[in-house]
């Protein structure tokens, strides 16, 4: 029988979360082979090391490949020469692998070092969630990304547009949502007493999630960025559960000030944990695209501070605000005590999809053609 190898890299939370669902099916089909590579922030002690969380939700990994020289990163300069190490040894683990298609995503590091390690190497490119609007590098190089690729698999019908503005074939760019919702959709229920024993939390009384990434082109802002956030829930006195950020130009400022702060954090948490804090949480807060992406589909509001998440398409549960304590916390108190926008948001639809993504990718990627004439790209007119 015929297979498909698809080769895979993983960095972050943040990508593996939207490949889990994807993998998953791609496991059980025998019509794939998966070429599972692991890098980045996953293999770090200090951010949580979710390799060990991969490898209990029965992924194999093909390789590991260092990325970050832990602690040594805090800088564009130090998130470039990282960069530069993945894409060298990305192209011998592809060389090695010799896969039929590259799956990628996002607007990560990592993600971007094998795209153009692929693209270069004639090997196929299948691109997820191009198209869309952000704020800092994360725009610059998810736009680049989608200019490497050669099938594109946007969230909505306005990032498929925008694509086809930047000059992609619209034969080659599927509209699928974005599959974090689909984790959300199939992560089984966890006991609610069991999380409250854990982390200490009463879910009957108001609870958010904290996650504040550096933004890039604001690092040297990072330190006061958080110190407002921190600022606005301790004045609210929310229970609060803090993961700790990506490692971004600027991320130190922000893990040292979150650990001194009082509140409780952690590095990562494994999906199960994570999925079912989030359904018991009255809202979440920061700037992750978690807050942007997901967070209508567990009918709470998100406080989108800042401009990283800047021009995303969202939908009416997202309350935006600058990095002011005092606006953060009008927010705060608005989205956990307003009773009436608390049942608007109540009835909002996600704007990404509704758990179906990975279905739509897994069974493109089985009969989309890969022919030669697919990586020979022009501008689109």
């Amino acid at each position: 029988m015929l297979k498909r190898k698809v080769f895979v890299l993983v960095e972050r939370r943040a990508d593996y979360s939207r490949y889990k669902p994807i993998l998953t099916r791609m496991k059980v089909d025998p019509f794939f082979e998966i070429h599972l590579v692991v890098t980045g922030i996953c293999l770090l002690d200090l951010h949580g090391k979710d390799i060990n969380y991969i490898e209990e939700d029965g992924f194999e990994i093909k390789a590991r490949l260092p990325m970050f020289d832990q602690y040594k990163v805090d800088s564009g300069g130090g998130m470039v020469k990282a960069m530069a190490r993945v894409l060298d040894s990305v192209v011998d683990e592809l060389e090695r692998a010799k896969p039929d298609l590259v799956l990628s995503g996002f607007d990560i590091g990592g993600n971007f070092a094998v795209t153009i390690a692929a693209a270069h190497m004639n090997i196929p490119v299948a691109h997820i969630q191009g198209g869309e609007v952000t704020g800092s590098i994360d725009e610059s190089i998810r736009h680049a990304m989608s200019k490497f690729s050669h099938i594109h698999f946007p969230a909505t019908e306005d990032a498929r547009n925008r694509l086809i503005r930047l000059g992609e074939d619209p034969k080659n760019i599927y509209t699928v949502g974005c599959p974090s919702i689909d984790v959300i959709v199939e992560t089984e229920s966890y006991p609610k007493k069991e999380l409250e024993q854990e982390f200490g939390l009463d879910f009957a009384k108001p609870f958010v999630i904290m996650i504040q990434h550096p933004v890039t082109t604001e690092a040297k802002s990072s330190l006061n960025q958080i110190r407002e956030t921190i600022a606005a829930i301790k004045s609210v006195g929310v229970q609060a559960m803090v993961l700790l950020p990506n490692n971004d130009a600027g991320y130190m400022d922000i893990i040292k000030e979150i650990k001194h702060s009082g509140l409780m954090w952690v590095p990562s948490l494994p999906t199960i944990k994570f999925i079912n804090l989030y359904r018991n949480a009255w809202a979440i807060v920061g700037n992750s695209s978690s807050g942007i992406h997901e967070s209508s589909t567990f009918k709470i509001p998100a406080i989108n501070i800042g401009n990283r998440q800047m021009g995303r398409e969202r939908a009416e549960n997202v309350i935006d605000v600058p990095y002011d304590r005092v606006e953060i916390e009008k927010a705060l108190r608005k989205a956990l005590f307003d009773q009436e926008f608390r049942k608007f948001v109540a009835t909002i639809k996600n704007p990404y999809g509704e758990g179906n993504s990975a279905e739509k990718i897994v069974d493109i990627l089985k009969t989309v053609r890969l022919q030669e004439d697919i990586i020979q790209k022009k501008f689109y007119e």
